[in-house]
């Protein structure tokens, strides 16, 4: 069923993060931290990101799996991507490795399940923790965030509703990496503000296609990308490839947008490999 249960500590000073597609340009952001502030009037909110592109859960996955090992043990986070608001689609109160996630099931929470050692999931069922009145277009508000900051204020996630097992929580199923033909595949999964395109291919798995061999990244048929320590080792304007913040193999220009040098998006395919190229 569930994996071993343990005791999660909260901290001094409750921490709740948000990470939404409400975009900043509606009320949308204010009004559930008004909700959160009612029910945990000393938390601390933290604004991952509320620019996650309308209704994309992948994309919301990604970034949450980026951001959350980085806070501390207790945090609680709240998540709305919910393009299936209003239906019978569940909300889940997850407890793993020592922190909290409330969100819509719908495979936003794949990294957590996937990474936890520790690992506890409650279906949200208990509409005394909601907001008195609940409609059908913004559960992130009447259902999530009530509960969201309770369980920050030190409410028993057992009182949120029934265990559930974590193999029957939806799943994402994102592409994995692949060698074939003498290259290692992969594809990008984020696009962020500067214009880095970052993909699934880990410095491990690189490292371990390349066995010690120069590797250079390829796009397209033709463009080939050298992979670099840092920006600043590639002339300005030009292409590279390096390792990011999160060790996973990332396309750049130097000062430069590299999504629209190559107009590539979410989900286009990036090739490493170690046969010796011309380089750029």
């Amino acid at each position: 069923m569930n994996r071993l249960k343990k005791k999660h500590r909260r901290p001094n000073t409750p921490i709740l993060t948000l990470l939404t597609d409400f975009g900043l340009n509606d009320e949308y952001v204010g009004v559930v931290k008004g909700v959160i502030l009612t029910y945990a009037p000393d938390a601390h909110i933290v604004d991952i990101t509320h620019l996650v592109p309308p209704q994309n859960v992948r994309a919301a996955s990604h970034q949450l799996a980026r951001a959350y090992p980085y806070f501390p043990p207790g945090t609680v986070h709240l998540v709305v991507v919910d393009p299936g608001v209003g239906t019978s689609r569940a909300i889940l109160a997850v407890a793993a490795d020592g922190q909290y996630f409330v969100g819509p099931d719908n495979g936003v929470f794949t990294p957590v399940f996937l990474r936890a050692t520790s690992l506890t999931v409650h279906q949200v069922t208990a509409s005394h923790l909601f907001l008195s009145k609940v409609g059908t277009t913004f559960h992130g508000r009447d259902i999530m965030a009530p509960v969201a900051a309770r369980l920050a204020a030190g409410l028993d996630l057992n009182t949120v509703g029934p265990a559930m097992p974590v193999q029957d929580c939806i799943h994402a199923h994102y592409g994995k990496t692949i060698r074939k033909g003498g290259m290692l595949l992969g594809e990008i999964l984020h696009v962020d503000r500067f214009g880095n395109l970052c993909t699934n291919i880990s410095r491990q798995e690189v490292e371990s296609f390349a066995a010690g061999r120069e590797v250079v990244v390829k796009v397209g048929e033709k463009i080939v990308i050298p992979l670099r320590h840092s920006y600043a080792k590639q002339a300005i304007g030009k292409l590279l490839a390096l390792y990011d913040s999160h060790d996973h193999l990332e396309i750049a220009v130097n000062r430069g947008n590299a999504a629209l040098e190559l107009n590539m998006v979410v989900g286009a395919t990036v090739a490493v490999t170690a046969e010796k190229e011309k380089k750029i």
